[in-house]
């Protein structure tokens, strides 16, 4: 497309106005007819865009016979849109002084639950704490049981990783898997070798992650049908999460080490 005729779809002109203005440029005056041809425009559609174009002072019409058009000379013609922008740019300037006593004002007037937020889908879920890892600045407690949103796997994942470079502790509470215990446990020796601190339980009564003391995620286990369950809250509220953090280490003070966990189920890795 040539450069002239982009240039006039960046001010506001549609392709079909620009290629049809561009077209008046190059004689005196054209038919509709002439003009549907030469910039290969509908004929149907030639009518509704010189219409347009006159409205905005790009086009004249000709009186005579028959229904003539000529291009407005360039010079003159954009003065029109040039102080049509001047107009909006005023309108533009005046606005964030006009509209901000409004959006102040809706502190009085939030929600009592806009500090709750649910996610219902795995990678949702998985996004929103990874976010939540990456913004934490100094701690992040978990409990930990399946079925799990994220995956399995014997290392800790990428985020978390970066998370702990920065000097976040992660410190985690993990439910024991019982159908497979030799994998649980080699998971939890690689996580607390990797940096994680690691305690095992033999029941947590929900899932949950505290990042820092003011927000936390959890999930209630649908006991109908557990693989079921994908439904995560968040909520910001630091009175909420001052009770799950002294909640969370009631939990952690009962909780096996990773080596009594492996001594007390005579497991050796």
């Amino acid at each position: 497309m040539n450069e002239h005729l982009v240039k006039l779809m960046e001010v506001g002109l549609t392709e079909n106005e620009a290629k049809v203005y561009s077209c008046l440029l190059r004689k005196q005056t054209f038919t509709a007819t002439e003009i549907s041809q030469c910039c290969n425009v509908n004929r149907s559609r030639i009518y509704s865009v010189l219409e347009s174009l006159i409205n905005k002072g790009l086009c004249i019409e000709t009186l005579g016979k028959i229904r003539r058009f000529k291009a407005a000379s360039p010079e003159i013609a954009f003065d029109k849109l040039i102080n049509e922008q001047n107009e909006k740019l005023k309108i533009l300037n005046s606005l964030p002084g006009l509209l901000s006593p409004i959006y102040q004002s809706n502190s009085d007037n939030s929600s009592p639950l806009e500090f709750i937020e649910v996610y219902g889908t795995p990678a949702s879920i998985i996004k929103k704490h990874h976010t939540l890892e990456l913004e934490s600045k100094d701690i992040v407690l978990s409990f930990c049981k399946s079925p799990y949103a994220m995956s399995n796997d014997l290392d800790i994942h990428d985020e978390q990783e970066e998370s702990m470079k920065t000097g976040v502790v992660f410190r985690s509470i993990f439910e024991v898997e019982k159908d497979d215990i030799d994998f649980f446990a080699r998971r939890m020796k690689n996580f607390e070798d990797q940096g994680e601190e690691i305690k095992v339980a033999y029941h947590l009564p929900i899932k949950l992650h505290v990042f820092d003391d003011h927000t936390v995620m959890f999930s209630m286990i649908n006991q109908v049908n557990p693989d079921q369950n994908l439904t995560y809250m968040v909520i910001e509220h630091s009175d909420l999460a001052e009770t799950l953090i002294t909640t969370f280490y009631k939990y952690w003070d009962k909780a096996l080490t990773v080596n009594e966990f492996l001594i007390k189920e005579n497991i050796v890795l």
